[in-house]
């Protein structure tokens, strides 16, 4: 009888420990969450080893705000820009754009410029337009990256667009009440941009000429950027 105790516990023992074993297995079976990839991250191999991307590339919007020096040209044909050859103007721009390749991006962008003009009395006794000047100019462009490291770039960029002048009367005073009077913009810049850590967002820094035609103004800007990239 002991024979038979002792065969049935070890019949026992071996059912139980394959039991365990199968569900040992199936539960190294069951897939994780955690090891999924988030956005911008990359699983290589059967390591599990996550690659993060250090810089983000694709739909961007971007913001520039700054100070420009309009050349104080006189003569006919051109804008009074900067009556007085010392009184900066603003400029403020914004951008949508998309990184066609790590060195090349295309962007559409609005840049306005707003100057304080000076006030002439014998003007306003002759009931002409007179005081600040401004313009928007909307148009589209192309930057190319001549520098490139993990997280800087020194680039150009040029663009064309055409610009409006608020109010008309002072950059063609014989334009009717209420009429548009425009410029042919454009302009060529250098910058630097730094992509920060925090991935999505970059930095910068952008000298720029900027050339109004028809009529002309004449001028050279400074200015931070602030972009995110989607």
């Amino acid at each position: 009888m002991s024979y038979r105790r002792t065969a049935l516990a070890l019949a026992r023992f071996v059912v139980v420990a394959c039991g365990l074993g199968s569900f040992s297995v199936q539960a190294q079976g069951i897939a994780s969450n955690a090891e999924a990839p988030r956005e911008g991250e990359e699983v290589k191999g059967d390591t599990k080893v996550v690659e993060i991307d250090e810089v983000e590339r694709g739909v961007f919007v971007s913001v520039d705000y700054g100070a420009t020096y309009y050349l104080p040209i006189g003569g006919t044909g051109f804008v009074p820009m900067n009556p007085t050859s010392t009184i900066p103007a603003s400029r403020l721009g914004v951008r949508v754009g998309f990184d066609i390749l790590n060195n090349v991006a295309v962007d559409a962008f609005v840049i306005g410029g707003f100057q304080q003009g000076n006030i002439n009395q014998q003007d306003i006794r002759d009931a002409k337009t007179t005081g600040d000047i401004a313009f928007l100019a909307p148009g589209a462009a192309v930057r190319f990256a001549f520098v490139t490291t993990e997280r800087v770039f020194a680039y150009a960029r040029v663009g064309a667009g055409y610009a409006l002048w608020f109010p008309g009367k002072l950059v063609n005073p014989g334009a009717a009440d209420g009429a548009f009077v425009g410029s042919v913009h454009t302009d060529a810049s250098i910058g630097v941009e730094y992509y920060t850590k925090l991935r999505h967002v970059s930095v910068g820094v952008e000298a720029d000429f900027q050339a109004l035609i028809a009529p002309m103004a004449l001028g050279i800007s400074i200015y931070p950027t602030l972009k995110y990239t989607f």
